[in-house]
Formats: structure tokens, C-alpha cells, sequence
């Protein structure tokens, strides 16, 4: 009784474009899914429901991803990502002096553009892109940071 394990030369190449082509077609398809991201339209909002210097939180792109809608001016509206982005603590809207401001270790972003401000965060908070409707504040996306 032949007990053989060993592989052809034809055998082995088989196998080997066989796994390469698996993982080349899994890196395709994780390309195609972070770079072609698609994300849900949501009213977060009515224009006129907050005050200028006020806030209000919402969740978006999904349940769990805290929000800010804030309103720093009579027709500026702008949203952020309400987790600091040093630690995931949570933001608070300083309106008086224009920022975010995060209780943990200090930090502090920009209302205008979401940069930080203050350290230690490194990176700016994640925009939530707005689309006025009507009456209606839209979260149609994420920007690019």
C-alpha cells in the first residue's frame, strides 16, 4: 500500500494560484467596500430647531455613533462625530468659544472645521456631510479626512 503525501509539480502550482487568487479577490473586495463605502441618508434635523450657540445630538451612520448638530451661526449648521478621537470620550460644545471640548484629558476641536485645537487628540473629528432639504438637515455621508 502506496501511502504518498507528497505533491506533482502540476499539483503544487494548482494549489498555489488557487490560494492566490482567493486572497487577491478578498483584497478586491475589501478595496471596493472602504473605498465605495456607501452610507444612509438620515434627517438629523429641521433648520430653526436648535438656537445659534445650541446642539443637539443624533446618531449617524448607524445607532450607536454618537453625533453633534450644531448651530454656530444664524444659517451654519455643521456635524461632528460627538467621540473625542484620543480616547472616545465624549464632547461637550463650548458655543462662547467656538469648540468641542473633551473633559477626559483636555482636548479640544474646532466647531468651524473640527481640528484640534488642544491635545492630546492627534487626529481632527470625523464631519458628518449635510444636506438642507427644504427645511430638512440630511446626513447623507461622511467626509474624508
Amino acid at each position: 500500500m502506496k501511502n504518498d503525501t507528497s505533491l506533482s509539480r502540476r499539483e503544487f502550482h494548482g494549489f498555489s494560484l488557487a490560494g492566490l487568487a482567493a486572497v487577491a479577490s478578498g483584497a478586491c473586495t475589501l478595496l471596493l467596500v472602504r473605498c465605495g463605502k456607501s452610507y444612509p441618508e438620515k434627517v438629523v434635523g429641521k433648520v430653526g430647531e436648535i438656537p445659534v450657540g445650541g446642539s443637539k445630538i443624533f446618531t449617524y451612520p448607524t445607532d450607536v455613533e454618537p453625533c453633534f448638530l450644531l448651530r454656530p451661526a444664524e444659517d451654519t449648521y455643521v456635524a461632528y462625530s460627538r467621540n473625542c478621537t484620543h480616547l472616545s470620550c465624549p464632547l461637550f460644545y463650548q458655543p462662547d468659544e467656538g469648540r468641542l471640548h473633551c473633559p477626559c484629558h483636555g482636548g479640544a476641536f474646532s466647531v468651524a472645521d473640527g481640528s484640534v485645537l488642544q491635545g492630546p487628540p492627534r487626529k481632527s473629528l470625523p464631519r458628518v456631510v449635510l444636506e438642507r432639504r427644504g427645511d430638512e438637515l440630511v446626513a447623507t455621508g461622511m467626509a474624508k479626512s
